[in-house]
């Protein structure tokens, strides 16, 4: 399990909501009352979310019945890459995560929110079937809170947050600007026990670790008029360390092992949008990013000494422009263009004993410049009927110096999407869309594990893998908060990413590489349902349960086999109980934590995860000083890692090592405090 910040592992805890539509269009003056439809946009006041006793945009967001928040890509350039909300109308010129921007929002700054279905006026669905859209009050007081969080693991542990959130709206000109530091501890790195069998035996090895780090994170953002619309420059700083140390112990003694992780990612945007009149609208992006990592593992026991050191550095470069044209009440048409630069520079070493080891394409530098354009339509036929189309046009180069490559691609991206209302309260929505997924820049670079003395090899041939998505979805929404939905979805892809097996000499290595096609199909089932007439008051229970079977063809045995990596079975189970008038509330989630398998060239490996578990309660006070307190993972969470090494090709070869560690992460307490100026 990977480290996180206090304030991200809050945020991701709070994205448990369900997904359902409500019909056509609503008219800001005579809009029904929340949970009613009567078209593709329905408003919500800020009065409808004071049940929820929430303090936060994303607070709000999270309580739109029938919605759920996706944050957006981390992939490659901004067009492709857009979260389900909008503030103003508009995506925010930042690819920091979504979450955040939403909660630096004091919901003391928000005048309303709109829940659009299938699209509507001067909206670029970004390809999301629905959007939120968070509307600013024009002039607001300005705000200022504090939050401050404190957990304990083991009841020897201890983390803490504290973060200063200030917004100001005020004669067109916005102003919003959080700050905090943080340390924290890494719930995965747990004391366990690896089981071995070899041909020498049951071996038993004890494994104690404590891992954890600290860090900050700032992120500002500033708006006003100029030039007859609306400029917004913003940036983010988020420089943190990483350490684990970890002490393996078995009969033939003691290895010590210390990690360390330096990460300095930092970016710099800006947006300008004008309408320029005849229903037209022009919006432009700019942004640069830059990341850098520097990664050092040293391993060492009465055998020597083994030391691997990264350095990776990636930067992006942005430039997006869209312009949109309301030919008439309820069809727009959309055209525009966005040019990346991408590139990264990673730089390995592998020493053991004092030997430098060769390890292919441990030092590479990819360039990726890549031309995308789309034009796309929104037309709302009837009052029941919307269609949406696209065609994006996409043309790169990847560019690999040192290994001679230059390759260049083009694609055609087609999208096409219909929402039908059978009913005010049930939609059926059918979407086929072409995806091409954006190269993993790390795959062409190699990587070395010391903790099982496994070498992933990077690719530079990497091709980006390709898919055909055809999806439907039928919803129905209910008891005015209540809302259910299923879809199907179906997957051809082409040129499947997973691993494949590199023979140099009698040394066999596993690499990052393309396979070949695969069918992926996925069931998604989601219950968002209030139980006031179920006898528990003011109670909300979510479900949302994915299943998700996929096919390939295993490029060293020939058999069909799952992807790698790709769980089968996802659910959450969510429940919380508002008592408003006393600024109570309390609740508790249940969320499976996955069961994954890789296939090596030579090994077979498996993950395992038990569900994780929280208890919340939470008491606002009339003065607004918000206190929480979280108990997670009080049944202490277990998980384990089995390997299954072979002599040559996994299973075309013996067995000679078969290993299984694990572990038990023990419950957390989180406190948090937050005060509103």
């Amino acid at each position: 399990m990977r480290a996180f910040s206090l304030k991200s592992a809050l945020l991701a805890c709070a994205a448990l909501t369900s997904l359902a539509t409500l019909p056509a269009t609503v008219r800001a003056e005579d809009a029904p009352p929340a949970g009613q439809a009567a078209g593709s946009v329905v408003r919500y006041e800020t009065d409808f979310f004071r049940q929820y006793q929430v303090s936060t945009a994303f607070d709000m967001v999270l309580h739109v019945p029938g919605f759920v928040f996706i944050g957006g890509d981390s992939a490659r350039g901004f067009s492709g890459t857009a979260g389900n909300v909008l503030i103003d109308g508009q995506r925010p010129t930042t690819k920091a995560d979504l979450g955040n921007t939403l909660s630096n929002i004091n919901s003391s700054q928000v005048d309303h929110l709109e829940l659009i279905t299938g699209g509507a006026p001067g909206i670029d669905m970004h390809g999301h079937r629905q959007i939120v859209n968070v509307i600013r009050k024009t002039d607001a007081k300005p705000a200022f809170s504090l939050l401050g969080i404190y957990r304990n693991m083991d009841g020897r542990t201890n983390a803490g947050v504290l973060l200063a959130t200030f917004n100001s709206n005020h004669a067109g000109r916005t102003t919003d600007i959080t700050a905090d530091v943080f340390d924290f501890f890494d719930n995965g790195a747990n004391n366990g026990r690896r089981y071995s069998t070899d041909a020498a035996g049951t071996s038993l090895m004890k494994i104690y670790q404590h891992a954890g780090g600290a860090g900050m994170e700032s992120q500002a953002s500033h708006s006003r008029p100029l030039w007859g619309g609306k400029v917004t420059v913003n940036g983010t700083y988020n420089p943190s360390v990483y350490e684990q140390a970890t002490a393996y112990v078995d009969h033939t003694g003691k290895g010590v092992e210390h990690f360390t992780e330096k990460d300095t990612p930092s970016e710099l945007g800006g947006q300008y949008e004008r309408k320029l009149g005849h229903g037209l609208d022009l919006n432009l992006n700019v942004l640069n990013r830059h990341e850098r990592v520097h990664d050092i593992d040293v391993y060492s026991d009465a055998g020597g000494t083994a030391d691997y050191r990264a350095l990776n550095q990636t930067s992006e470069h942005i430039l997006n422009g869209r312009l949109s044209w309301e030919k008439r009440d309820g069809l727009t048409f959309n055209i525009g263009s966005e040019s990346v630069f991408n590139s990264l520079d990673r730089a390995s070493t592998f020493i053991t004993s004092s030997s430098p080891l060769n390890v292919p394409t441990d030092t590479v530098r990819v360039e990726e410049n890549r031309t995308e354009s789309f034009v796309s339509a929104n037309w709302k036929a009837t009052r029941k009927l919307s269609f949406e189309g696209e065609l994006k046009i996409e043309a790169s180069t990847i560019a690999v110096p040192a290994a001679h490559r230059s390759d260049s691609f083009t694609y055609y991206k087609p999208r096409f999407q219909a929402v039908y209302a059978l009913t005010d309260t049930t939609k059926i929505s059918w979407k086929t869309i072409r995806q091409v997924d954006q190269l993993s820049f790390n795959g062409f670079a190699s990587s070395v594990q010391l903790q099982t003395s496994h070498v992933t090899l990077g690719n530079t041939a990497l091709v980006p893998q390709k898919d055909w998505l055809n999806t439907i979805i039928v919803e129905h929404t209910f008891w005015d908060k209540g809302a259910v939905s299923l879809a199907l979805e179906h997957y051809d892809y082409e040129d499947t990413s997973d691993f494949i097996a590199v023979n140099d000499g009698a040394q066999i290595y596993t690499a990052n590489g393309n396979i070949g096609n695969s069918k992926w199909d996925f069931v998604h089932l989601k219950l968002d349902t209030p139980l006031d007439k179920l006898w528990v008051p003011h109670g909300t229970l979510s479900i949302d349960w994915l299943y998700r079977q996929t096919c390939v063809k295993d490029p060293i045995t020939g058999r069909d086999r799952r992807v790698s990596g790709v769980e089968p079975h996802i659910y959450t189970v969510s429940f919380s109980q508002e008592f408003a008038r006393a600024g109570t509330s309390w609740g508790f989630d249940i969320q499976s934590s996955g069961k994954d398998r890789n296939y090596l060239a030579n090994e077979l490996d498996d993950a395992y995860f038990a569900p994780w578990t929280q208890v919340w309660f939470q008491y606002v006070t009339p003065k607004k000083l918000t206190f929480k307190v979280m108990l997670k993972n009080p049944f202490g969470m277990h998980f384990s890692q089995d390997r299954m090494v072979y002599q040559g090709l996994r299973d075309l070869s013996p067995v000679v090592l078969t290993q299984s560690t694990t572990s038990k992460i023990p419950p957390i307490i989180e406190m948090r405090l937050k005060k509103d100026f």
